[in-house]
């Protein structure tokens, strides 16, 4: 883990536009570990993209986003022009492929759209896959097309445990997929479903 004293100190020294100069519109992949003062920015798009939720579980300061070693995966898009990041995707490297864990994004209507844009096109390549529930895992799905993983003892393998699994989602007679399974996440069950074309 780095220097906590040091990391502070160069916190807010620098900002995406400044160490990357991303294209814009274009994804581009970066090194949090490498460039630690980002770690404010990122925290910042994280807190706006879950704020209507009360926040990401694993999320509550700069430092846990710092101290994070399994995120080794971090992608950010300009898309207003200003070469800022507007969108961060983040996931974990796995024998499986890249695993995404969330997203931070400034809370626009068009940075939401290019994130779930991309997230569809991705999801759609061999390595790619997502944990997801509700509203994403609709768009995903009905209108990216997405795949599903549907056979249960792929889930269990990809995601390294048992599940609880319900094929349909039992909450949600609408809800699209037939890879609906119950976990424990912050101390409540949550419905979710794997989506993409992990490598197992």
């Amino acid at each position: 883990m780095k220097d906590l004293t040091t990391y502070y100190e160069f916190l807010n020294e620098k900002s995406s536009a400044e160490l990357f100069k991303p294209s814009r519109s274009k994804p581009m992949q970066f090194d949090k570990n490498k460039d630690p003062e980002i770690a404010q920015e990122i925290f910042d798009l994280i807190q706006i993209a879950y704020a209507p939720i009360g926040g990401h579980v694993k999320v509550k300061s700069p430092n846990d986003i710092a101290s994070n070693d399994k995120w080794d995966f971090w992608e950010g898009i300009d898309i207003h022009g200003d070469a800022n990041f507007d969108i961060v995707m983040f996931g974990q490297r796995t024998k499986y492929g890249i695993k995404f864990s969330g997203v931070g994004h400034d809370g626009e209507k068009d940075s939401k759209r290019k994130y779930i844009d991309e997230s569809g096109k991705d999801l759609k390549k061999p390595g790619y896959y997502i944990e997801v529930s509700g509203k994403i895992a609709e768009i995903l799905i009905k209108k990216h097309n997405v795949p599903v993983v549907t056979d249960q003892a792929t889930v269990e393998k990809v995601l390294g445990k048992k599940l609880n699994w319900q094929g349909k989602n039992s909450e949600d007679d609408n809800a699209s997929g037939e890879g609906w399974y119950i976990r424990t996440l912050g101390g409540h069950d949550h419905q979710k479903i794997l989506l993409g074309r992990p490598k197992a």
